[in-house]
C-alpha cells in the first residue's frame, strides 16, 4: 500500500515535469530563414519594393473622422453594447466591407484556391498546432467553461483541417482562401494607437494558405504573396513590400513579407 501510494505521487510528480517540459517547447520560435534581415524591432524591416504612387492629400483626415462624417462609421454605439476597439459599420459602410471581401474570395477561387468557410471557435489544440499556445494565450478570447477559444485569424482552423494526417504527396500543393471574423484581445498592445478601426478586439479578413512540401515552400509562399499583392492593385491601393527582421517576425514563421498599404 506504502508503495502504492509513492508511486502515484510519482507520477503526479512526472507529469508535472513533462508538462513544464512540454509548455517549454511549444515556447520556442521558429528558427527564420538566413534571408530574413537581422535586427530588434520593426525599424529594421527593409523595403524591398514599392507599387503605385502614395497620394498626396493637403490637410488630410484622419479616418475615424471621414466614417463617421459620412455615417458609415459608429464608434459611440459599438463602445456602448461591447466596449473599446469595436466599431458598428452601418449602411454604405458594411456594404463596403462586404463587398471587399467577397470580392477577394471571387478572385480567389477563380484561381488555385479552395473557398473554406470555417468555425469561429476551435479547441486547444488547434491553438496550439499552430503557434498560438501557449505563447499568445492573454492575446486571445476563451469560452469559459469550455475548451474553446475564438479565432485569431482563419490560419487556425484551415491549417488544423489536416492535423494528424499524412496527406498524399500527388495530392500537393494545397491551397485554401478562407473569410472569418477575427477575434484578439490585444492584451500586449498598451499604450499603443488604437484609434478608429486600428487594433480592433474583432475584424474581418480573407486568408490565404497553402499545404506543400518543403522543396516547394519559398516558391509557394513567394506566389501567395504575389497573389495578396494583386488584390491591391485591382483596387489601385499602393503599397510596398517588406522582409520583416529577426525583431519583428511573427513567432511561427520562417520568413514574413509585409504589405503596407497607404
Amino acid at each position: 500500500k506504502a508503495l502504492g501510494v509513492k508511486i502515484s505521487a510519482l507520477d503526479a510528480e512526472l507529469k508535472e515535469v513533462q508538462e513544464g517540459i512540454r509548455t517549454e517547447l511549444l515556447s520556442i520560435p521558429n528558427i527564420p530563414n538566413e534571408s530574413v534581415p537581422e535586427g530588434t524591432d520593426d525599424s529594421c524591416n527593409v523595403e524591398v519594393r514599392r507599387w503605385g504612387t502614395p497620394p498626396e492629400i493637403e490637410n488630410p483626415k484622419a479616418h475615424w473622422d471621414i466614417g463617421e462624417d459620412l455615417d458609415i462609421l459608429d464608434f459611440e454605439r459599438a463602445s456602448k453594447i461591447s466596449g473599446a476597439r469595436f466599431t458598428v459599420y452601418k449602411g454604405l459602410g458594411a456594404r463596403l466591407e462586404r463587398a471587399v471581401y467577397n470580392y477577394f474570395l471571387d478572385v480567389h477561387t477563380s484561381k488555385t484556391y479552395t473557398e473554406i468557410f470555417p468555425p469561429f471557435m476551435v479547441n486547444s489544440k488547434a491553438m496550439r498546432g499552430t503557434g498560438q499556445l501557449p505563447k499568445f494565450k492573454e492575446d486571445m478570447f476563451h469560452v469559459e467553461g469550455t475548451d474553446y477559444y475564438l479565432i485569431p485569424t482563419a490560419e487556425v482552423p484551415v491549417t488544423n483541417l489536416y492535423a494528424d494526417e499524412i496527406i498524399d504527396g500527388e495530392k500537393m500543393p494545397i491551397h485554401h482562401c478562407a473569410y472569418s471574423a477575427c477575434f484578439r484581445a490585444e492584451a500586449g498592445a498598451a499604450g499603443r494607437d488604437t484609434r478608429g478601426v486600428i487594433r480592433q478586439h474583432q475584424f474581418n479578413k480573407v486568408e490565404l494558405v497553402k499545404l506543400c512540401t518543403p522543396e516547394t515552400s519559398k516558391d509557394e509562399h513567394e506566389k501567395l504573396t504575389e497573389d495578396a499583392e494583386k488584390m491591391l492593385q485591382l483596387l489601385e491601393l499602393p503599397y510596398r513590400r517588406e522582409a520583416l527582421s529577426t525583431g519583428d517576425i511573427g513567432f511561427s514563421a520562417n520568413k514574413c513579407w509585409d504589405l503596407e498599404v497607404w
